[in-house]
């Protein structure tokens, strides 16, 4: 997604950073928006709309990258 000022995203865009962010970080798939930068303002999957949840799965299923945890 690049170094984008959320501000400046749109809801489409925040639920695919949103993808691509659970994935990087190795969390499990939940569709939701945050419409903040700190999680304060989240929109749940139930209020999300159609796009909105693709654009959430195309952002999860398109992380390539993930955050080594320093485990091994």
């Amino acid at each position: 997604m690049g170094k984008v000022k959320s501000w400046v995203m749109d809801r489409e865009e925040k639920a695919a950073d949103r993808g691509s962010m659970d994935r990087y970080y190795g969390r499990q798939p939940e569709p939701h928006i945050w419409l903040d930068n700190i999680g304060k303002s989240v929109v749940t999957e139930k209020n999300m709309t159609k796009e909105e949840k693709n654009a959430y799965w195309e952002g999860w299923r398109n992380e390539e990258d993930r955050k080594d945890w320093g485990y091994e």
